[in-house]
């Protein structure tokens, strides 16, 4: 891995399932990357701790969860605990993204994958992940 690219961890935060995407500036590409097990929005955090270990991001992204209208939605608060805690834990920058629309453009890339992939909220959390990071690209080039 070359440290002088910085590596960008993405995340769509759920309750079951925390999607993760990883991407670097350098082609300011995004793939999915991993999906944490949640217990009402709590990671293994063992695992995540591995992760950030092994893969030395310099930010994360976060899904910004709000509503049609622009406003917070339910999921928000947990959302942004979650935020709170990876930038005190890692002592990592995070920044939020909009992720209005994500899932359901998740679901349909899955959807469309030749393979014929089946739709489950694990992988729909990690194309989701992968679409933040992708759209964080488009607004930081």
């Amino acid at each position: 891995m070359n440290l002088s690219s910085k590596v960008i961890i993405a995340f769509d935060f759920g309750l079951k399932h925390i999607g993760m995407a990883i991407g670097q500036e350098i082609t300011s590409t995004a793939q999915t990357f991993h999906s944490l097990q949640a217990n009402n929005g709590k990671p293994d955090w063992n695992i995540l701790d591995i992760l950030i270990k092994e893969w030395k991001p310099r930010l994360f992204v976060v899904g910004n969860p709000l509503n049609m209208d622009g406003s917070d939605s339910e999921m928000k608060k947990k959302s942004d605990k979650f935020s709170n805690l990876i930038n005190r834990r890692y002592n990592i920058p995070v920044e939020l993204m909009d992720e209005r629309l994500t899932t359901r453009e998740a679901k349909d890339r899955l959807r469309s994958a030749k393979d014929n992939l089946i739709s489950v909220s694990a992988d729909t959390h990690q194309i989701s992940a992968q679409i933040i990071l992708e759209s964080w690209f488009s607004e930081n080039r």
